[in-house]
């Protein structure tokens, strides 16, 4: 028998998808974003400043190792344990939401393609959140086209020689950001590999943070490579499987990222709910005139539809079935539906939803690099159209 469900969590359950252990982390997370990433979130994002007692504070609760197996200090845990957990940070600040994602998403990248030695090396300071791995593959001439690398490595003795720049590399330029997955052309053809680059290296350059219209509070910046000498270890994986490897992780990647749509969606509804009630009309509670509660109605069946479609793609995934198109779907509703959800929410809160200091500004704000980050609305749709068959 299911267990009842806390009060407070009964708008994000999803009892086909979600055990009981997984209604118990939920509450656990949500506990700990509401007493620990909830205060200061609106401060951190108007000031631009990401914070690293936040960072550490999340790595201590065991956010960072969700995937990571047991024996390496992590969790063990399934990718729904990763959704709710990124659903409920993006409930409150999407920014520490991006920054365990990568983080979470990356450490399972060591764990496919990494050596035993690299793995019992790296992963557990990875679970733990004393070092940071960020994920080098857009660049400057090409974003969504993730076979236009013109980063090169030119193989030189037993090792290898890296020239090329990288951009929007989050979790990048942290004091704990010491290494680098980069993706780079080994061949003149389209033979592409990865490379585990450390962040000291001679060469290796991390630009200045961005200033960004969302995210503010995450660590974004561009690297630069320079001559960067590398031993034969730094090849991660086999050569020539690079582009296959980056897709095959940016394709199950878009499931946690619709997550953090549904809980940006998921705080617009809370907020907006809670002003309605509390504002007046004409002697009235705004929530009871029939326009403004149709209106939050439509929130509310937006943020459903989110949730509904993240956990059928993330139920797909744990299970071993195909997922690629549902993660591509689900990508693509979650993201668009979010931006919907923003915009009515900042409409009904008319001048606050204005203001810098709001909570859905601040959601508002962050929603618009969901339907361009994991891929664009138009990759995801050009993905699900040759799914079925048409397009090129």
């Amino acid at each position: 028998m299911t267990a009842a469900i806390h009060p407070d969590l009964v708008d994000t359950d999803v009892p086909w998808c979600l055990s009981d252990d997984h209604r118990t982390w939920r509450r656990t997370v949500r506990d700990f974003t509401e007493t620990v990433v909830r205060p200061e979130a609106t401060e951190r994002n108007i000031a631009g400043q990401y914070d690293s007692e936040l960072a550490a504070a999340m790595g201590e609760f065991g956010l960072y190792g969700i995937l990571i197996p047991e024996e390496f200090g992590g969790a063990g845990g399934d990718l729904a344990s990763l959704c709710i957990a990124i659903e409920e940070l993006a409930r409150v600040d999407p920014s520490a939401a991006v920054t365990v994602h990568v983080q979470a998403i990356n450490a399972a990248l060591i764990i496919k393609l990494g050596t035993d030695q690299q793995r019992a090396e790296l992963l557990p300071k990875m679970a733990r959140g004393e070092l940071f791995l960020s994920f080098g593959l857009t660049e400057p001439s090409g974003g969504s086209d993730a076979a236009s690398v013109t980063t090169r490595a030119v193989s030189e003795g037993d090792g290898w020689v890296i020239n090329g720049s990288k951009q929007f590399i989050t979790n990048s330029g942290t004091s704990v950001s010491h290494l680098s997955v980069v993706v780079a052309r080994t061949s003149d053809d389209r033979e592409i590999s990865l490379f585990l680059v450390p962040t000291d290296t001679p060469g290796f350059t991390v630009g200045s943070a961005y200033d960004k219209l969302g995210w503010r509070a995450s660590d974004t910046h561009p690297l630069y490579l320079e001559d960067v000498n590398l031993g034969p270890e730094a090849l991660l994986g086999e050569r020539g499987t690079g582009f296959r490897e980056a897709l095959h992780h940016l394709t199950w990647a878009r499931i946690p990222f619709a997550a953090m749509s549904a809980g940006l969606a998921q705080g617009c509804l809370e907020e907006t709910r809670a002003f309605v009630q509390s504002r007046t009309s004409f002697g009235e509670s705004l929530g009871s005139h029939q326009s403004i509660a149709f209106d939050v109605a439509d929130i509310a069946a937006m943020t459903y539809t989110a949730r509904t479609v993240t956990y059928d793609a993330c139920w797909r995934y744990d299970h071993q079935h195909d997922y690629t198109q549902a993660a591509a779907m689900s990508k693509l509703v979650a993201s668009e539906l979010a931006n919907k959800v923003a915009y009515q929410a900042t409409q009904l809160h008319g001048g606050y939803g204005f203001m810098e200091d709001s909570i859905v500004t601040r959601l508002y704000r962050d929603a618009r690099i969901l339907t361009i980050g994991e891929g664009s609305s138009q990759v995801q749709r050009m993905l699900i159209a040759r799914s079925l068959g048409l397009g090129q």
